[in-house]
């Protein structure tokens, strides 16, 4: 598990090429319009936010009627938990994109009910290691802001400032 300075410095370095106009460490060269670069680079900036508000939650102190996420009471429930529905539900709404599938298995390490990172997912989309068209990706974003949403909503502690 990365520290949040580590990914500090990996968000600041990903924003910090999209800016100059670099492509990320490793990343295919592809010829493509400025139109096209500018779309990969807000959704890639988009993603990074996002993978900010995820980090945030998931290091948070997470208070449930009578316990909370790390203590007794619900010693059942972590935010690894949280990461495996989110990542079944997306898996569910855009897995029947082939593309999108290939992405969550190989960059989110996604095993339906059993494994994956929704953290990875976000970092893959922002290092702009997601080989999934441009639509297809927003579409997956939206979705990802409306459950981040709901639940900085239902935990208004966790809410980024």
């Amino acid at each position: 598990m990365r520290t949040a300075s580590e990914l500090y410095t990996i968000k600041l370095n990903t924003v910090n090429r999209f800016i100059q106009g670099y492509p990320p460490v490793g990343a295919k060269k592809a010829a493509t319009s400025a139109g096209a670069r500018a779309d990969a680079a807000s959704t890639a900036i988009q993603a990074v936010r996002l993978l900010g508000r995820w980090t945030r939650i998931a290091q948070g102190h997470l208070v449930f009627g009578s316990g909370c996420s790390c203590g007794p009471g619900f010693g059942t429930l972590r935010m690894q938990d949280f990461e495996q529905h989110i990542l079944d539900f997306l898996h569910s709404r855009h897995g029947t994109e082939v593309a999108v599938a290939a992405l969550l298995r190989q960059r989110a390490g996604f095993v339906a009910g059993e494994a994956g990172s929704f953290a990875d997912l976000l970092r893959a989309i922002a290092a702009r290691r997601a080989e999934v068209p441009a639509k297809m990706q927003s579409a997956l974003l939206a979705d990802i802001e409306r459950i981040i949403e709901s639940f900085e909503e239902q935990h208004p502690g966790m809410r980024a400032l």
